[in-house]
């Protein structure tokens, strides 16, 4: 008899976990972690939890019965910052369609630092959770062509996950990515590497790790609101003339770097082209725009003047003149009273640059 109770138990217990596993996704609140655009914070803490976010994502996409969808992906300008939510890109664009009465709507997974590796990887991973990449739009900058030496990393987040889905681009890049990351792989440490693989297996597939900071972020907001807290993004986005502290910040080597005027080595061995290439590849026969965001040029009109510098946007241009994509290159194409500084707009600069993208998705086959 004793037995049978044990036996009892443990079928009550897979039964409940089973429940768990399909029922959780349905039972918790979206706009926790995607209200316009994913939550920064919740993916940036663990990587894994970008799964969360998708599976989310695909759950709105079933419950409106969407057919036609656009999907953003790239750095903190594509994610709108430093702005609300509510002064994104992908806001602005929903907003335009639906006075439009047009049916699609717009996702925004871009992600602050990610790079042309991330968005290569977040395809991947939009593929396992049956996201469309029908409807692309992407935005680039100018630093990511600029050589590493190894910094910044060409997969910033999602080294982990594009080992997992594609090891030969990971293999290919290896060496661009943090000292303490290879030593890892190179078995300096073996059971660390196997304690990462269990967790990201977890987190990954089984609903009660994957929404349990999902949990956490619930409960932490109700109790912010309940003691008058404002979150930060909410607060105003001020212009970047008002910000006195910014000539100077950007005299720091990690600014320097991004906006050198070295030649830009347009080929596989630089891991901006090898990626663009990849996803360029994967994007054949769909509508993909892919934009170079542009930079205050009064604020940075020293760099961005150098003969070198304007070689390398002619680079940029010509790499995508016999590309089967949508181009557009920003550059002196946004009034500098619309930044918010070197490279990120307030919501006026984003609602300009939305009008733009809305104009390529107009030419679209795109209810």
């Amino acid at each position: 008899m004793l037995h049978l109770r044990y036996f009892k138990t443990i079928i009550y217990f897979m039964i409940y976990l089973l429940v768990i596993q399909l029922c959780l996704p349905y039972f918790i609140p979206a706009n926790i972690i995607y209200d316009n655009r994913l939550n920064y914070d919740f993916v940036k803490n663990r990587t894994t939890n970008i799964d969360t976010v998708l599976e989310q994502v695909k759950i709105i996409i079933e419950k409106e019965h969407l057919k036609d969808y656009v999907v953003i992906l790239g750095d903190s300008v594509a994610y709108s910052n430093p702005g609300p939510s509510d002064k994104s890109i992908s806001y602005y664009l929903n907003e335009m369609a639906e006075k439009e009465e047009r049916s699609f709507r717009v996702f925004n997974l871009a992600m602050p630092a990610m790079q042309t590796g991330d968005i290569y990887t977040m395809l991947l991973k939009m593929k396992q959770h049956g996201i469309s990449n029908d409807h692309l739009i992407i935005n680039i900058v100018y630093a990511g062509f600029v050589k590493r030496d190894p910094d910044p990393p060409a997969v910033y987040w999602l080294q982990q996950q594009l080992k997992s889905i594609d090891i030969d681009s990971y293999q290919k890049i290896e060496s661009n990515l943090p000292a303490s990351s290879n030593n890892e792989e190179k078995g300096f440490n073996v059971f660390k590497n196997i304690k990462t693989s269990i967790n990201i297996f977890l987190y990954e597939n089984i609903s009660i790790f994957m929404y349990k900071d999902l949990l956490q972020l619930y409960f932490t907001e109700k109790i912010n609101q309940i003691r008058g807290k404002i979150p930060v993004e909410t607060k105003s986005v001020q212009p970047w003339y008002a910000k006195d502290f910014l000539p100077e910040l950007l005299k720091q080597p990690e600014y320097r770097r991004d906006y050198a005027d070295n030649m830009f080595e347009m080929d596989g061995n630089n891991p901006q082209i090898y990626f663009l290439n990849k996803i360029i590849e994967l994007q054949k026969g769909k509508n993909t725009l892919i934009f170079l965001a542009a930079v205050n040029d009064e604020l940075l009109y020293d760099d961005i003047n150098k003969s070198g510098y304007q070689e390398n946007l002619q680079r940029i241009d010509n790499y995508f003149k016999d590309k089967p994509v949508d181009y557009l290159n920003f550059y002196g194409k946004i009034d500098n009273k619309l930044f918010s500084d070197h490279i990120h707009l307030i919501p006026e600069g984003y609602y300009y640059l939305s009008k733009s993208l809305y104009k390529t998705i107009n030419t679209w086959k795109i209810n």
